[in-house]
């Protein structure tokens, strides 16, 4: 009798707990629960009659609604618990509904909820997402990394916007800007009167603030309607042919969908067993077409690169011209000297200048602005300083000594941008991270570039710099095991086979070189 009535003492136990997703989320089966039991569980501040039904055994969740109808006592169950994908805010909008439709004006109940209970697959539908309600919520969440802690880079930030909410004056009003960990942030204007992503959309809902033409964003596209569940290969790719599109652009809407459709995953929108990935290209996926003839002008330059006179003549310009371009000839100075990539040159601050254990001068390129930053294995990476490096850091010296850029001083970036506010700069008071925000430095280099080529007279364009710098360091050194180290890859056969290219006066004379020594004597006339 004892065993029965604690057993019946343990089975009417009641928690009672905050009404929140975490505290929901919290409640996990200790040596105070019994797992065939079922535990109702009461909310301090929750919308009144509902609890909580707890089956510690399956660990299920499910909201009930107690209420009175005809005299009559009745639980009404109003949908499972399920983290990031039905919580307490799904059940205020269904609360909301439900009240609109079956309560009076005094809040009796006028009809019987139960009588129209939906079924549990049409339950579990109205739990799911759409991709509109996902763009705006990975907007929100400032477009979190899968692999690794952290947020996409400023530039991912702002190529996966273009096409999930862009073409549409909603991107006037927001900026990106990397931090002090390479992680992107999205910030909304100081002109714009709009401060928050509610108002955004609120401002902008859908096919709203479109701009004209053919292209529209996801968001304002049927595509937006579509429950992320239901989302298939065939659907993207009929989205991506359906106007002219290249094939980078098409490229690039199946990555922002990826990156979409990652997020709903990591947040359980998805459920326990999610889909199979549509955005994949294998396993019966997406197959996008390339044209054979590439539409993108500086393609035609992905196999060329320069010779060292031709570097010659590129470095006189650069430096003939460094008081037309102060600070983008430097950059590019420094790209054709080091191989440095030019998003990750640009990103390069002062306090990169440093030396390593041996007292050796060096650039210590920090891993967040490398391109390899989502690897969690990534480290910095050393450049040394050689004399034509230090040539370039003479040349930033030069260029900060004049009295326009005095005020640079402050300003963390090695290639600052010459369009800083000198009005800005000189106020930290009020504008505290402005010196160190990406409106400091230098983001085009394409003016002194053209600047370049119409002085020389030389084709190719600005990554022909590092295929050019890999080139001379593999000849140099004997070889691509060799010249990684230098030009920083992980690997001889990415040196190698993606950036060892050969001009075409080079493979005439190793052709030629080749050619005498097949030339055999013969008794031939």
């Amino acid at each position: 009798m004892e065993a029965d009535k604690k057993t019946n003492r343990i089975e009417h136990i009641q928690y009672t707990i905050q009404y929140n997703d975490k505290a929901i989320s919290n409640l996990k089966y200790n040596k105070q629960t019994i797992k065939r039991q079922r535990i109702k569980v009461r909310f301090k501040n929750g919308p009144r009659g509902i609890s909580l039904r707890w089956t510690p055994k399956t660990n299920k969740k499910v909201f009930q609604l107690i209420f009175a109808f005809r005299g009559k006592s009745l639980i009404h169950d109003c949908g499972e618990f399920l983290p990031g994908s039905y919580g307490c805010n799904d059940l205020d909008k269904y609360l909301i509904n439900l009240n609109d439709k079956h309560r009076n004006d005094d809040g009796t109940f006028k009809t019987n909820p139960n009588v129209d209970v939906i079924t549990k697959k049409s339950l579990k539908k109205s739990q799911l997402k759409t991709l509109g309600q996902v763009i705006e919520l990975i907007c929100k969440d400032n477009f979190p990394r899968r692999n690794i802690t952290g947020k996409l880079s400023a530039l991912s930030q702002k190529d996966h916007t273009r096409f999930l909410i862009g073409y549409n004056k909603r991107r006037e009003h927001i900026t990106f800007i990397d931090d002090d960990k390479g992680w992107g942030q999205i910030i909304f204007k100081d002109s714009s009167t709009i401060k928050d992503w509610d108002s955004l959309f609120k401002t902008y809902p859908r096919e709203t603030g479109c701009y004209e033409g053919d292209e529209k964003s996801i968001y304002d596209s049927y595509l937006g309607k579509v429950i992320i569940d239901d989302l298939l290969p065939g659907n993207i790719e009929i989205y991506l042919n359906e106007i002219e599109r290249s094939y980078g652009q098409k490229e690039n809407i199946r990555k922002a969908l990826a990156c979409l459709w990652g997020y709903a995953r990591d947040k359980g929108f998805m459920g326990p067993n999610p889909p199979l990935n549509p955005t994949r290209k294998e396993k019966g996926g997406i197959t996008i077409k390339k044209a054979e003839d590439s539409k993108w002008i500086g393609s035609k330059y992905n196999d060329f690169a320069y010779d060292l006179e031709e570097l010659k003549e590129i470095k006189t310009a650069l430096v003939s011209l460094r008081d037309r371009f102060p600070f983008q000839s430097e950059c590019l100075s420094l790209m054709l000297n080091t191989g440095m990539r030019a998003e990750e040159c640009k990103k390069l601050t002062k306090g990169m200048l440093t030396t390593d254990k041996n007292d050796n001068p060096i650039i210590l390129m920090k891993r967040y602005i490398t391109k390899g930053r989502t690897n969690q294995r990534q480290k910095d990476i050393a450049y040394d300083i050689t004399e034509p490096v230090q040539e370039v850091l003479d040349s930033l010296k030069y260029q900060l000594e004049k009295p326009e850029f005095k005020p640079y001083q402050f300003v963390p970036w090695l290639f600052p941008t010459t369009r800083i506010s000198l009005e800005k700069l000189s106020d930290p008071d009020r504008y505290p991270n402005y010196a160190r925000s990406n409106s400091c430095r230098t983001h085009t280099l394409d003016d002194t570039w053209n600047a370049v080529r119409e002085m020389t007279g030389l084709k190719g364009s600005i990554k022909s710099l590092r295929k050019s710098f890999v080139n001379i360091t593999n000849e140099t050194l004997g070889g691509a095991h060799k010249g990684k180290h230098i030009s920083k890859h992980k690997n001889e056969y990415t040196n190698s086979g993606t950036y060892d290219k050969a001009s075409r006066k080079k493979t005439t004379d190793m052709a030629k070189r080749v050619g005498k020594v097949l030339m055999f004597k013969t008794n031939a006339k």
